[in-house]
C-alpha cells in the first residue's frame, strides 16, 4: 500500500500509461519513430524526483515537468499526444483506488481466516468476510474515466486519429485493459465524477465497523480499531465536501482534498487489518492505559 501511493510509483505508473497510449496510437497508424517505444520502455523505472521537482519549479506545471523528464531520459518527444492532464492523472488515481480496494478485500479475507483459525473474535471474522465481499463487488464495478480530453469529447485524440471514432474506441479500450478496468465511463467532463471517490470512502468505515464486532473498545486491538474508524469517517466527510461541486473541471480545492483523503483512508483501513493481524500473533487483548490527568 505504501509503495502504491508513493511519489515514485505514481511516476512509474504514469510512464507505463503513456507508453500504453503510444503503442495503441502506433497500432492505429499514428506515426511513431522506430525504436521510440523501446527507448521509453528502457527508462520507465528511472525516477529522479529531485530532477522532476526542478523542472516543475521552472515550468510551474507538475505534469509538464514529468513529461519533459520522461522525454529527456528516452531521447524522444512522442508521449502525451492527443491527451490532456486528466487523461493521465485521473486514470492513474483511479487505478490506485482500484488496486487499493483489491488489496483490502484480499487482506480482509485473510485476516478473517486468521481470526477463525485462532478461535478469536468470531463476530469480527464474520463481519470481515462480509466487508471483503462488499469491497470486491465495489472494485469489480468501479469504472475508468478513460481518454476523454479536456472537456469530455476526446477531440484532440480524435483529430490525431484522423476523425476515426472506431480507432478512438480501440485506443481507449486498450488503455482500459492496460489499467485493469472492464468498464469505462461513457460521459464525463474534464474529471471523473467525484461521487465515485465518495462511494469508495463511505465503504471503508464499514470495514472498521466489521472488525470491531464483539470487541471491548477498552482493550487493544479494539481501541486502535475505534481510533482508525474515526479517521475513516473524517476522510468520508472530506470526500463529501467535493462531491457535487466538481463536475466539468477539477481545481485546487478538489485535488488538495483528494491527495490527502484517498491515500489516508486506505492507509487507515489497512491499519485496522494490521491491528487485528498483530493481535492474532501477539496474544490476548491488553488494557489501554488511561491518559494522565493534568491539574
Amino acid at each position: 500500500m505504501v509503495d502504491l501511493w508513493s511519489a515514485e510509483r505514481k511516476v512509474v505508473l504514469e510512464r507505463h500509461l503513456w507508453l500504453a497510449v503510444l503503442r495503441a496510437q502506433a497500432a492505429e497508424g499514428v506515426p511513431v519513430p522506430s525504436g521510440a517505444a523501446a527507448a521509453y520502455a528502457r527508462v520507465v523505472d528511472r525516477v529522479d524526483l529531485a530532477s522532476i521537482a526542478e523542472r516543475e519549479r521552472r515550468t510551474r506545471h507538475d505534469l509538464k515537468a514529468r513529461v519533459e523528464e520522461f522525454n529527456a531520459l528516452a531521447g524522444h518527444q512522442h508521449i502525451h499526444k492527443g491527451l490532456t492532464s486528466c487523461d493521465i492523472t485521473d486514470n492513474i488515481a483511479q487505478m490506485r483506488v482500484r488496486r487499493s480496494l483489491e488489496h483490502l478485500y484480499g487482506r480482509a479475507g485473510t485476516v478473517a481466516e486468521l481470526l477463525h483459525r485462532h478461535g478469536r473474535a468470531a463476530p469480527a471474522a464474520h463481519g470481515l468476510r462480509g466487508a471483503a465481499l462488499h469491497l470486491r463487488a465495489l472494485a469489480a464495478g468501479y469504472p475508468l474515466r478513460g481518454i476523454k480530453g479536456p472537456v469530455g469529447t476526446a477531440q484532440d485524440m480524435l483529430d490525431l486519429l484522423g476523425g476515426d471514432r472506431a480507432a478512438l474506441t480501440r485506443v481507449e479500450r486498450r488503455v482500459a485493459r492496460h489499467l485493469g478496468f472492464a468498464r469505462v465511463v461513457g460521459c464525463v467532463g474534464q474529471v471523473y465524477p467525484r461521487s465515485l471517490d465518495y462511494e469508495v470512502l463511505t465503504a471503508l468505515p464499514g470495514l472498521a465497523a466489521a472488525a470491531a464486532r464483539g470487541g471491548d473498545r477498552r482493550t487493544r486491538p479494539w481501541s486502535g480499531v475505534q481510533e482508525l474508524a474515526v479517521l475513516l469517517r473524517g476522510y468520508t466527510v472530506m470526500a463529501a465536501a467535493v462531491t457535487g461541486e466538481q463536475w466539468q473541471e477539477g481545481d485546487v480545492s478538489c485535488s488538495v482534498v483528494r491527495r490527502v483523503a484517498l491515500p489516508g483512508a486506505f492507509f487507515a483501513a489497512d491499519g485496522v487489518l494490521s491491528a487485528l493481524e498483530a493481535w492474532c500473533r501477539d496474544g490476548t487483548p491488553t488494557p489501554v492505559a488511561p491518559p494522565p490527568v493534568r491539574a
